[in-house]
């Protein structure tokens, strides 16, 4: 996955759960900065936004009692 199609993903996550918009926002800015930085791989930082993303959704919904 590309740092572009990672801004796609968080503004659907943010779409769906708008609670959680400054996190996930502030997960991208970092993949971004860190995408920025040379000695980092794009794929491995978009990767690691997208886990912890997914984390902070599982932990939202679980706390909201939506999990399934």
């Amino acid at each position: 996955m590309r740092i572009y199609q990672l801004y796609t993903y968080c503004r659907e996550v943010i779409e769906k759960y708008p609670a959680l918009r400054d996190d996930v926002m502030r997960h991208f800015a970092l993949a971004e900065m860190e995408c920025e930085d040379d000695a980092s791989s794009e794929e491995h930082e978009v990767e690691l936004s997208l886990t912890d993303i997914d984390d902070l959704v599982a932990d939202y919904e679980k706390q909201m009692g939506l999990q399934k």
